[in-house]
Parts: C-alpha cells; sequence; structure tokens
C-alpha cells in the first residue's frame, strides 16, 4: 500500500469518526481501528487528532461553503440563474451527505473561535459578490445578508432538522426524500418573491 492511499484511507475513517462522535469524544485510535492500521501510523501521517480533525474541518467546509462560490460570484449569470443552480448543488450535494450541516455547524458552535477563521464567507465579503449586488440592484430594503442567510436557511435547515422530522415521524423517509427534492424547484420560487414582492420595496 503506498503512502498516498494509506494517508487517504486514514482520512476517510477519521471522517466517519469525526460525523459520528465529533471532535471531543473522538479517539485516534477509533481511527487507526476502523483504517485497519496501527495507532503509530496515524500519529506518523498526522501528528495529533488536532491535525488531523482540522484537515477534516476544512475539507468539510469547503464542501458546504467553498462548493457555491464560483456560482455566488459570477458575473455572467443572473440572479435567476445563481438561485436555481445554487439551490440544485446544495440539495444534490446534502443529500448525499446529509450529517455535513450537522457535524459543521456543531463543532463551529462548540468551539468558534477556532473555527470561524476557517469560513471562506463574512458579512463583508458578501455584499461584495455579484448575488449580493444583483439582489441590491432589485431595491427592496433588505440587507443582502439577510437575503443569502434566507438562502442558506431555506437550504441547509431541513438537513439539520431531519433526525428530529423522521424522530417525529412527519413523513415517511421516502417522502421527506421527495420533500428535500421538490426544494430544488420551491426555494428559486420563495427566493424571488423576496425582489419581486412590491411589500418588499422601499
Amino acid at each position: 500500500m503506498t503512502d498516498a492511499i494509506t494517508e487517504e484511507k486514514i482520512k476517510n475513517a477519521a471522517r466517519v469518526i469525526f460525523t459520528q462522535k465529533g471532535y471531543a469524544s473522538a479517539k485516534m485510535r477509533d481511527i487507526a481501528t476502523l483504517a485497519g492500521v496501527n495507532l503509530a501510523l496515524v500519529n506518523y501521517y498526522f501528528r495529533s487528532k488536532d491535525n488531523i480533525f482540522k484537515i477534516i474541518m476544512r475539507e468539510k467546509m469547503y464542501k458546504i461553503f467553498g462548493m457555491i462560490f464560483p456560482y455566488m460570484q459570477d458575473e455572467n449569470t443572473t440572479l435567476e440563474e445563481k438561485i436555481t443552480k445554487i439551490s440544485e448543488i446544495y440539495i444534490d450535494m446534502l443529500s448525499e451527505d446529509p450529517n455535513l450541516p450537522i457535524f459543521v455547524f456543531g463543532e463551529i458552535q462548540k468551539e468558534p473561535e477556532n473555527f470561524t477563521s476557517m469560513l471562506p464567507i463574512t458579512s463583508a465579503n458578501i455584499k461584495e459578490m455579484s448575488i449580493a449586488k444583483q439582489f441590491s440592484q432589485y431595491d427592496t430594503g433588505i440587507s443582502p445578508v439577510h437575503f443569502m442567510l434566507n438562502f442558506l436557511g431555506m437550504t441547509i435547515f431541513p438537513f439539520i432538522a431531519m433526525p428530529l422530522l423522521e424522530k417525529i415521524k412527519v413523513d415517511s423517509s421516502e417522502n421527506l426524500k421527495l420533500l428535500i427534492k421538490e426544494r430544488k424547484k420551491m426555494i428559486p420560487i420563495w427566493m424571488k418573491n423576496m425582489f419581486n414582492n412590491d411589500n418588499y420595496k422601499k
């Protein structure tokens, strides 16, 4: 087994362990066991639990935020096109990895000072993005930050709430999946209402 394959095998195991247990409860020995290697090898590649966790956390944060940046900053697409595309990307991505938002936001909440610096987005740079500038042109009187928070909330929150929805049997698991899939069409409609509704205008 090459070094690259071994390292990736350990990282794959770390992704599973950290997602299941969180940083505080995860142990390097857990990662080694799942990866099928000895503990010394995990320490050789990553030195400490903190090091490997930061690597995994950066990957997860890029996945949940970084993947949509090119679309948010694209000057050659309309606001409507951006909303539709980003909705599709998020719903598809999170349907494949539904625990992603719980993991990322859960760890940020526990140790905000350690992880907020990894966030590729702030309220300052939101306002400079193409998507925010396009929204501002509609003169709604609503801050682009509110617009983006609503957008992210509509796409991400259902996945955070999924365990609760399943537990209280809001619907069958198959129907819940269908509801999530339907949001790819519904979210653009709801978001467009923010800049097409005269009730929001100045």
